[in-house]
């Protein structure tokens, strides 16, 4: 999905896509956990998988999976579900690790599977990384 730098951003931060998210997809760091975590949401919306690849801690599961692999995954992902708004309930760091909680809303085919998540996030050579999350509350069952 192609959105305009002028359009509202994804990560539902009330900036525009180009004031907030775009840069990181483009190769700047996010300065903190939260805006990789919204990051990493506009980038689903946005289909920019090279970014949630980059993005994640080498200690993720999904990090030892074949690159072209997981990249097909997360292009379907992109492509079926519509991610619609994100609200960031709370977040916290200390030191090198993080923890954000947030509310993100999914949709397959009119089908609300919406859910709250904890996403633990770690520093890696001074760059934020999604290390894990754990669902808190799913409103439905993805396929």
């Amino acid at each position: 999905m192609n959105i305009k730098p002028s359009s509202a951003c994804p990560c539902c931060s009330g900036k525009t896509y180009g004031a907030c998210c775009r840069p990181y997809h483009a190769g700047a760091e996010p300065p903190d956990a939260e805006s990789l975590m919204r990051s990493r949401y506009s980038a689903f919306a946005a289909s920019e998988i090279e970014y949630l690849i980059r993005t994640l801690h080498p200690e993720h599961p999904d990090a030892v999976v074949p690159r072209d692999a997981l990249g097909a995954t997360l292009r379907e992902a992109c492509r079926t579900y519509k991610y619609t708004g994100l609200t960031i309930l709370e977040s916290r760091s200390e030191g090198e690790v993080a923890t954000v909680v947030f509310r993100a809303k999914v949709f397959d085919k009119g089908r609300d599977l919406s859910f709250t998540e904890a996403s633990q996030f770690e520093r890696v050579g001074g760059a934020w990384r999604y290390r894990s999350g754990e669902t808190l509350e799913r409103q439905g069952k993805a396929p």
